[in-house]
C-alpha cells in the first residue's frame, strides 16, 4: 500500500490553488456544479491544521506501459489521445479509492477523527440509483458527512506539497502520473 507520513508543515496551502478550477485556459465541469468544488467547497487549513497524523496515499501509474498496451489493442490510435488523463481518470481514481479505504481498514492506531481528502471531483453521488450530485437543483448534499473534497478544491497545492517530498513529478506525465489522497487523523 504506497504512502507517506509527512507533517502538517509539508501541506502547502494557497487559496489561490481553488482558482485553478476556473480560469481563461480551462474550466472544470464541475467548477460550480457540486457541493464539493469550488465555489461551495471551504477552505480548509484551520481545519487540517487541528489534525495530529497526515498520510499521503499515492497511486503510482505507469504510463509508457499503459500507452503500449493500448496501442497494441488498438493500432489507430494516436500516442496523444492514449495519454489524454481524460482516459486514465476513472480507473486511477478507483485504484486510488481503494488503496484509501485499505489504509483506513488497516489502520492500528486509535484515532477519535479523520478527514479524508481525495482525487478530484466528489464521486458519492454517481451511482445507478442518484445519479450524480445535486447541486445544480438548489437541494441540500445528501451525504454533508461524506462529502468527498479534493485537496485543490480546499486549498491544498498539491504539485508544491509532493515536489517538498522529493516525488519525481512530471508535468505533462511523461513516464508515470500520480494520484494523490490525504488521510488526517487525530
Amino acid at each position: 500500500m504506497p504512502f507517506v507520513e509527512i507533517e502538517f508543515g509539508d501541506i502547502v496551502f494557497n487559496p489561490k490553488v481553488r482558482s485553478y478550477c476556473i480560469n481563461s485556459d480551462f474550466q472544470c465541469p464541475n467548477y460550480a456544479h457540486s457541493w464539493a468544488c469550488p465555489p461551495e467547497a471551504p477552505y480548509l487549513e484551520e481545519l487540517v491544521s487541528q489534525f495530529r497524523k497526515f498520510f499521503l496515499i499515492y497511486v503510482k501509474f505507469d504510463v509508457e506501459k499503459y500507452v503500449k498496451k493500448i496501442q497494441i489493442r488498438h493500432p489507430k490510435k494516436s500516442e496523444n489521445s492514449i495519454r489524454n488523463a481524460l482516459y486514465m481518470k476513472n480507473l486511477l481514481r478507483n485504484e486510488l479509492e481503494n488503496e484509501i479505504l485499505g489504509f483506513i481498514k488497516d489502520y492500528s492506531e486509535k484515532f477519535e477523527d479523520r478527514l479524508i481528502l481525495w482525487d478530484g471531483f466528489c464521486r458519492l453521488c454517481y451511482n445507478d440509483k442518484e445519479l450524480g450530485c445535486i447541486y445544480d437543483s438548489g437541494k441540500p448534499c445528501r451525504y454533508p458527512n461524506k462529502i468527498r473534497y479534493s485537496m485543490e478544491a480546499v486549498g491544498i497545492d498539491v504539485t508544491k506539497s509532493v515536489r517538498k517530498l522529493n516525488f519525481n513529478l512530471e508535468w505533462p506525465p511523461v513516464k508515470f502520473l500520480y494520484r494523490f489522497g490525504l488521510i488526517c487523523l487525530k
